[in-house]
């Protein structure tokens, strides 16, 4: 596995939104881009530590033909973690994830990240139920807040030049200001993270409520549900702007891919 993510600094939101709006004459409503809070019993991102236990995370999923993204923000005794999941959504095609980002270059995109000064150690690999992470322990300076960044990829296209992926997971967790966080600890969250229909069952019923449920294709309640993803402001303790990272791209055997939009 590649310790590599996205490239990131591209905007997202209005382009999203624009596609929403004006895709209605190109795309089916199942085609057509969404971004969406995700409600409860409907989320695929699980973090099972034990002091997420009390508070439920806020999720927001962005879905067109080729790719679903899931947001996850979780909170709990002064802890924080956001994770995000993506996934191609059509094996039928020849499309993959396309990322670059190094593991510190990722937690740099998120918002109560970027605003602090770090401390870094080293990056370190760990086995899970995902598979194997990257994650790489630091220190928010300013905050006195220990953390660290992990990320996973899986479901290699082995037809694909670059053996790219089409899933990845990839977030951050920082412990409470003042808490310690040994390596032993950061191992032991990792082994708690997981998908919903990777690591664990989904229930027939939750698949068809899912199914059977409209999608939010109103531009304010998609501008509403990106807020979540991006936080209030760059500023915020929670977000990225870097939300829907739209990472799918089509390849040919043999051939350099194309973005999917």
């Amino acid at each position: 596995m590649r310790e590599k993510f996205p490239d990131v600094s591209r905007p997202i939101l209005a382009a999203a939104v624009s596609m929403t709006v004006l895709g209605g004459c190109a795309f089916s409503d199942y085609q057509r881009p969404t971004i969406e809070r995700v409600g409860a019993g409907d989320g695929r991102i699980v973090f099972a530590a034990d002091v997420f236990r009390e508070a439920a995370p806020e999720r927001v999923r962005f879905t067109d033909i080729w790719q679903r993204e899931e947001y996850a923000l979780f909170r709990g005794g002064g802890a924080q973690a956001e994770i995000l999941y993506s996934t191609t959504t059509t094996p039928v095609f020849t499309v993959v994830l396309e990322y670059r980002l190094m593991v510190d270059d990722m937690v740099e995109t998120w918002n109560l990240n970027r605003k602090h000064a770090k401390a870094w150690d080293e990056s370190r690999r760990v086995e899970a139920p995902l598979g194997p992470f990257f994650y790489k322990p630091y220190r928010l300076v300013g905050a006195d807040r220990a953390c660290f960044g992990f990320a996973t990829e899986w479901e290699h296209r082995g037809d694909d030049p670059d053996n790219r992926p089409s899933k990845v997971l990839f977030g951050y967790f920082c412990a409470k200001p003042g808490a310690p966080l040994s390596l032993d600890g950061m191992e032991d969250l990792i082994q708690s993270i997981g998908v919903r229909g990777v690591t664990e069952r989904i229930r027939h019923a939750d698949a068809a409520r899912r199914e059977g449920a409209a999608r939010a294709t109103d531009a304010r309640t998609q501008a509403d549900a990106a807020l979540i993803a991006h936080g209030p402001s760059p500023s915020a303790d929670r977000g990225n702007a870097s939300f829907p990272f739209d990472l799918a791209e089509f390849f040919t055997e043999g051939g350099e891919g194309d973005k999917t939009k």
